[in-house]
């Protein structure tokens, strides 16, 4: 987790709109997302970290377990980042297979750190139910709540399936990309 994920039901977040942010259901690192902050602002961030040491590439997601050690994420502050739901890819004879992950709640949230213009996801290893298909997934509430904002995951169930391999276009950007393939 996560290189791309969808929000595009901003039914629940409020203040989408005058941020800026627009429906995706594609959403890749380097994007503009939508992001909460502690005052509980909506906010239009870039995904994605250059820190001056690094010479190419760029930090999308820090794990859990290490962020508050790591001297590259001094100076960060807490945040939520609101989606709909995650893609995964599962290795597999005939190639990469995508996946989506969702829960039951129409928007649930990923703890995340934000400094500045640009936002950092932050994962956990995946629960045992869907650790066959990728070892990490977003460390997840169901809500955003700053008073106990904290590095545990909510107890969120999550649902999954194939989907269509239209998705591995960064282009593309429809409804059909979250349909299950049966």
């Amino acid at each position: 987790m996560c290189g791309r994920f969808n929000f595009s039901n901003h039914s629940k977040v409020k203040g989408t709109l005058k941020a800026g942010v627009t429906p995706c259901f594609n959403i890749a690192p380097s994007s503009s997302i939508a992001v909460l902050n502690e005052d509980m602002k909506c906010l239009k961030l870039n995904w994605g970290f250059r820190p001056s040491w690094m010479k190419q590439g760029q930090i999308i997601n820090a794990k859990r377990e290490t962020v508050r050690a790591k001297s590259t994420f001094k100076g960060f502050r807490k945040c939520y980042v609101p989606i709909n739901g995650w893609y995964e890819w599962l290795e597999t004879d005939e190639g990469k297979k995508p996946y989506y992950f969702h829960s039951e709640y129409d928007t649930i949230y990923v703890k995340s750190i934000m400094k500045d213009n640009i936002v950092i996801l932050l994962t956990k290893d995946a629960t045992e139910s869907i650790s066959h298909i990728h070892k990490r997934m977003p460390l997840l509430n169901d809500e955003p709540i700053f008073t106990s904002w904290n590095l545990k995951q909510a107890n969120i169930k999550i649902n999954y399936y194939e989907v269509s391999r239209e998705v591995n276009y960064v282009g593309s950007n429809n409804s059909k990309l979250i349909n299950p393939i049966f």
